[in-house]
């Protein structure tokens, strides 16, 4: 009862471990077409890529968010095959969620999030049988490298054009 009414003696702590990361962005006017979704969940990928570095932590689960015109919110979710850090499988991962859902429905607002924690050290491993990690990873980094010397839109993706 008090709590449903906001009535809580209990302490937050701000500190607290995280539970999830995320980006989302609200669009000025909503967005149907898939093309134009895929453009802006890019950036939205960029930013939680990042955001996982910062707090030392690789997603093992990617969540797509989205609100349509008449403020239903859902989610759609997949558990990834290894735990990353890096925008690139991040996308390539919530890229067939948003496609699922972008068949005409028009959007308000999208975000992209990562739960399931794992430790950075077991994120985005050399794979035998598929170079696109380690190649990904190299990209990656040498980007965020010239970003930290000459800032952030110094270099970008051509996807993100």
């Amino acid at each position: 009862y008090y709590l449903s009414r906001g009535m809580d003696s209990r302490s937050v702590d701000p500190r607290g471990e995280a539970k999830t990361i995320s980006a989302e962005t609200t669009f000025e006017r909503d967005i149907a077409d898939p093309k134009e979704l895929a453009k802006r969940l890019w950036p939205l990928c960029e930013k939680l890529s990042r955001r996982l570095r910062d707090k030392g932590l690789a997603a093992g689960t990617i969540t797509v968010k989205f609100k349509t015109g008449s403020f239903r919110s859902f989610t759609r979710a997949r558990k990834l095959a290894t735990p990353t850090q890096l925008a690139e499988i991040l996308y390539q991962s919530s890229l067939p969620l948003l496609e699922a859902e972008a068949k005409g429905q028009s959007f308000r607002l999208i975000g992209v999030g990562s739960s399931v924690f794992a430790d950075p050290e077991d994120a985005d491993r050399p794979d035998l049988l598929n170079d696109d990690v380690t190649t990904h990873a190299k990209v990656e980094h040498a980007m965020e490298a010239v970003r930290k010397k000459f800032g952030r839109q110094t270099i970008v993706k051509g996807r993100s054009l």
